[in-house]
């Protein structure tokens, strides 16, 4: 696998959203700021550090060209924010672990369907019974977990 590198990026960046949902839920519970405060909270951290990191590795910030962009392209802030906020809302009533679980099986059909029909202009990926099978199988393991707290908490 020539790209075995990217798959340690990813699994960082997946390192890091539990850790997130737990310091924006200890956030939360010693400032007193509400849930939709709280993702306000993270993205201005966010937006501090992205300049931060543009700074260092570009050496500035060069304002985009607008003619060259369409309005949709805009709204990534907006999904960003909303797929923070969705997290936050079920993970301090469903648990960390499963609300990843389904945030992640939600971005695995999303994805399929992205790259199975081109979504945006993507490069076209072939959908086949083995992309299919793992996202049964993530379901099942949803399913599992759920049934599993089901029963610890009658127990």
């Amino acid at each position: 696998m020539q790209n075995i590198h990217y798959v340690f990026v990813s699994l960082l960046g997946g390192l890091i959203v539990p850790l997130q949902l737990a310091m924006i839920h200890a956030f939360r519970s010693t400032s007193g700021a509400s849930q939709i405060q709280s993702t306000f909270f993270l993205y201005v951290g966010g937006a501090i550090a992205s300049l931060i990191i543009a700074l260092f590795i570009d050496g500035s910030i060069k304002p985009p060209t607008y003619q060259q962009t369409s309005w949709w392209m805009w709204l990534s802030g907006l999904l960003g924010a909303f797929y923070i906020l969705c997290m936050f809302l079920a993970a301090p009533h469903i648990g960390i672990t499963n609300t990843l679980l389904w945030v992640f099986l939600g971005q695995m059909i999303f994805a399929t369907v992205m790259d199975s029909s081109g979504f945006l202009g993507l490069q076209v990926k072939k959908l086949d019974g083995f992309k299919l099978l793992g996202l049964g199988l993530i379901f099942i393991g949803g399913l599992i977990m759920i049934y599993s707290e089901n029963r610890n908490a009658i127990s």
